[in-house]
């Protein structure tokens, strides 16, 4: 074998060690595409299965999103109410849909690079986000204050799967400043 050859079987061997040790980017890409095991699907909790039943919408009702990049409402929450941001800052699976009900009534649909708000009462809510397959939270939520929740997608089976997360709200405005307005409509 030449010597150059040889250069580059080393170099070859070299990325591929690389890319095993934390903190280079090929381990942090592989982080990203391989969430943690808390992200990755598992059969739902008894809990999880009660906040299901409280949370998501009729399965019968199906809608479609647009994004509307002519505007960018970012609101403030009213005095009587919470503001909820629901975003999706991320073009992976950027079709595929991720439907959001709460108390069992939907309010609103994302795809890759959208987001929506809605207000609710004070109180504790149930929030149910569909693709694939399910994911679900209970909040208690106050009058006057901004909630952020993020439609994190994943690789699935046949499409997109995705994980509800609460995320600060310095995560939020960046994420809001990422997205466009996504507006549902019922087929």
């Amino acid at each position: 074998m030449t010597h150059t050859k040889w250069l580059c079987v080393l170099g070859v061997v070299f990325l591929m060690c690389a890319a095993k040790l934390p903190g280079t980017a090929d381990a942090t890409q592989e982080k990203q595409q391989n969430p943690p095991a808390a992200e990755k699907e598992a059969p739902p909790s008894e809990t999880e299965k009660e906040i299901e039943l409280k949370a998501c919408g009729p399965a019968d009702i199906k809608h479609s999103a647009e994004t509307d990049k002519s505007q960018h409402p970012t609101p403030a929450a009213p005095p009587d109410k919470a503001l909820i941001y629901v975003v999706r800052p991320t073009m992976m699976g950027n079709k595929i849909q991720t439907n959001l009900s709460v108390d069992q009534k939907w309010v609103g649909v994302n795809r890759g690079d959208n987001y929506f708000y809605f207000t609710l009462d004070p109180g504790e809510h149930y929030f149910c986000s569909t693709a694939e397959n399910h994911s679900v939270l209970a909040l208690k939520v106050e009058a006057g204050k901004t909630y952020y929740l993020q439609q994190k997608v994943r690789m699935g089976f046949m499409k997109a799967g995705n994980h509800l997360a609460v995320i600060t709200a310095e995560e939020g405005q960046v994420a809001l400043s990422k997205t466009h307005p996504s507006i549902m409509e019922e087929k």
